[in-house]
């Protein structure tokens, strides 16, 4: 939606001034308006700013482009600068993270700057609406255009600002005009809107409101308005007059720190402290430190989406600050780990003049005699841990997390370990349907469990402001329920960046969230490609701030074992098993059988361990499952390969073996043949090796979980 003011009612008071642009009088036509007037500036593809697009448009022609630019996610937005940058990038250099990736290489920084053309600016205050900026700029009489944010709401506006000169400056001239417009808007601009360089992304994001757009032909261009300078405003409300003679003024470190405190600013207050303390004697760690005290000052009840997004953000924020500074001051540490789970991270040597008032000293005899933590299942999970339960589609993560929750609720054991009675919520992000089905049989099988609630309705707790998020904590924190499980990770998160730190330390910040009131979170998640690692799938910020991690797989018999990766309640060397059975539920309007699968517990050292195939013998199985789409024989139900048809192939194939001579080849298959006729993957009769049982595929016969379909066909 584009307004104009040029063509819809003007606003009374506007100052009269006369419209002098000889330059763009003389380009495009005495009576054409200043909104037609073209304009250079650089567009960016992403935030990265490695690569530059050069263009010529007026303010007009960018509200169109505004309006109909679209993205998934504000992370694939494109970037506009009123402004001409050279060709030289910043220096390639390891983010801080580990994560062994590069930063850098972007085009997109003050040295590059040539020429600017205008001033754009953000403001995120979330008190005046763009109709409001709009009204103050026509009565300035200053041509511009302001447009919506996609995170920005009725409750909360957030928009930009874009004011182009009437000529082409040098770059240190930006900032006075800078100062002009945030006199003109009260002094209400993010700071961030100060670097010479800033840009911004511009369009719409999928699911998200459509941006508005507002034009305002002024009389004038910023840079003629030289009675702004009475009015100027520098960063943080500092004026000409307060500043004690500074042009644009001091820093004032307690107005950022208290931006972030009180929930007005996170993401450009972090930025200006983090790069005020690089100049200074402030050390990477102690600026983290900092950072991260700020952060949670900010009371448990209003740390919503956006807290989070910004406080995953800190160690991005400190390496962009201090360079390699920060690389070589974190090397040693899991940064990511220490943020999340919020440990230590302050330096050894003691810091003169800090208050340690906030801090903990504690003596070996007080440890001795200190609480113990509460548990919610024994040696497994404690209050306030996050869990995860990973393993491949299929696995069964599904029917094992709901009879988790289920005896908790009732305070029964569980694979042996005891439970503390609680209240359970179950998030059904993935298949509400299947899964009151299986709660259905768990009520059939094991009796009344009132402590233990289904909650539906959950489809996206990742995005900023989540009303599914905020409603849950809320929920969370009014009926204080010992044991929240989430699954899937993938479905309550939708469009989450698996394998980014930022995204994955969201997961990890929403799911903390929720852990404030005493709850542990279970999240059920995919594990890698392979599987062999069973680590959850995704950046290692996951793993790295779990305190439990379970990884399921399927065996002999189709039992499910489950492995501790991770436990920092107890011991690693606990094995679960299970196996999946159904429960008959009735009848539907057809009169045919409804059933749900069950989790039914097992005594794991009585269950048959899964005997783990070697390379060759699952290349010659898989070889035998090939030869049954093309050429297999089906008989009385069974289906079969012919004997000379399976050796051929995998004699000829070269995966079982790749040695040259053909008759290891042929000793090399006779071995894989007799481990699954060992193992009743196979039987031999006349010629012919047949599937012990036709009702079975490939899939359920492997060690590893089959490759598609996901935990919920098993309803």
């Amino acid at each position: 939606m584009q307004v104009n003011d040029s063509t819809t009612q003007q606003p009374k008071q506007r100052p009269d001034f006369s419209y002098a642009d000889p330059e763009c009088r003389r380009m495009v036509g005495l009576d054409d308006s200043p909104l037609d007037c073209p304009i250079r500036a650089t567009r960016f593809k992403s935030q990265a700013a490695q690569t530059k697009q050069d263009k010529r448009l007026s303010l007009r022609q960018f509200a169109d482009i505004i309006e109909k630019t679209d993205a998934d996610s504000k992370g694939s937005l494109p970037w506009m600068k009123l402004a001409v940058f050279g060709d030289t990038p910043t220096p390639l250099r390891p983010r801080p993270d580990g994560s062994g990736r590069k930063t850098g290489n972007s085009l997109r920084h003050d040295a590059n700057v040539i020429v600017v053309t205008g001033v754009e600016a953000d403001y995120d205050a979330g008190k005046m609406s763009a109709l409001e900026a709009r009204q103050k700029l026509f009565e300035a009489g200053i041509t511009g255009l302001i447009y919506d944010t996609p995170s920005s709401t009725p409750a909360h506006p957030r928009f930009r600002v874009l004011t182009p000169f009437s000529e082409e400056l040098e770059p240190a001239e930006r900032i006075r005009h800078m100062a002009r417009l945030n006199g003109v808007l009260g002094g209400t601009l993010d700071d961030a809107s100060f670097t010479l360089s800033q840009a911004y992304y511009f369009g719409n994001v999928t699911g998200r409101p459509r941006v508005a757009t507002f034009l305002v032909e002024g009389t004038r261009y910023i840079d003629q308005a030289d009675d702004l300078d009475a009015t100027a405003i520098g960063k943080r409300g500092k004026t000409k007059t307060d500043d004690a003679g500074q042009e644009h003024g001091t820093f004032d470190e307690a107005a950022h720190l208290k931006a972030i405190w009180t929930g007005e600013i996170f993401h450009h207050a972090a930025i200006a402290l983090a790069g005020h303390w690089s100049a200074t004697d402030v050390s990477p760690v102690e600026a983290f430190t900092r950072l991260r005290a700020a952060f949670n000052m900010v009371p448990e009840e209003d740390r919503d989406a956006r807290w989070a997004e910004r406080f995953a953000e800190l160690p991005d924020i400190i390496g962009f600050a201090f360079g390699k500074r920060a690389e070589e001051a974190f090397a040693e540490r899991d940064l990511w780990t220490s943020l999340l789970n919020d440990e230590d991270v302050g330096e050894e040597d003691e810091i003169e003049g800090e208050e340690t008032g906030r801090l903990s000293f504690i003596s070996p005899n007080e440890c001795s005699t200190s609480e113990h933590r509460h548990y919610v299942v024994k040696g497994l999970v404690a209050e306030g841990d996050i869990a995860c339960i990973v393993g491949a589609p299929g696995v069964g993560k599904s029917l094992i997390a709901p009879r988790i929750g289920f005896a908790v609720a009732q305070g029964e054991p569980i694979f042996g370990m005891r439970t503390k009675q609680g209240g359970v919520f179950y998030v059904a992000a993935e298949d509400e349907h299947g899964m009151k089905a299986r709660i259905s049989a768990l009520l059939a099988e094991h009796g009344e469990a009132d402590a233990f609630k289904l909650v539906c309705g959950v489809s996206d707790l990742l995005s900023k402001g989540s009303a599914d998020l905020l409603a849950l904590r809320v929920a969370v924190k009014r009926e204080r329920p010992a044991l929240v499980l989430i699954d899937t990770l993938a479905m309550a998160f939708p469009g989450l960046e698996e394998n980014t730190a930022e995204g994955m330390g969201r997961v990890v910040a929403a799911a903390r969230g929720l852990t404030k009131w005493g709850a542990a979170v279970i999240l059920i998640h995919h594990d890698t490609k392979d599987g062999a690692s069973g680590l959850p799938r995704g950046h290692s910020v996951l793993n790295g701030a779990l305190d439990v991690s379970l990884h399921l797989t399927k065996g002999e018999g189709g039992i499910v074992r489950g492995k501790l990766t991770k436990n920092r309640n107890g011991s690693c060397e606990r094995d679960l098993a299970f196996a999946i059975s159904t429960r008959a539920l009735g009848t539907d309007g057809d009169g045919d059988a409804v059933t749900a699968a069950l989790c039914k517990e097992l005594d794991a050292d009585a269950a048959p361990k899964t005997e783990r195939m070697s390379a060759s013998v699952e290349a010659a199985y898989s070889i035998f499952h090939d030869l049954l789409k093309t050429e297999g024989i089906v008989r009385n139900g069974q289906r079969g390969v012919r004997e000379d048809s399976w050796r051929k192939a995998c004699v000829d194939g070269r995966t079982v073996s790749a040695v040259e001579n053909p008759d290891s080849r042929r000793k090399a298959f006779d071995r894989a043949v007799e481990k699954l006729m060992r193992t009743h993957k196979v039987e031999f009769k006349e010629g012919i090796y047949w599937l012990p049982d036709s009702s079975r595929g490939p899939a359920e016969d492997f060690t590893g979980a089959p490759e598609d379909d996901d935990d919920h066909d098993l309803v």
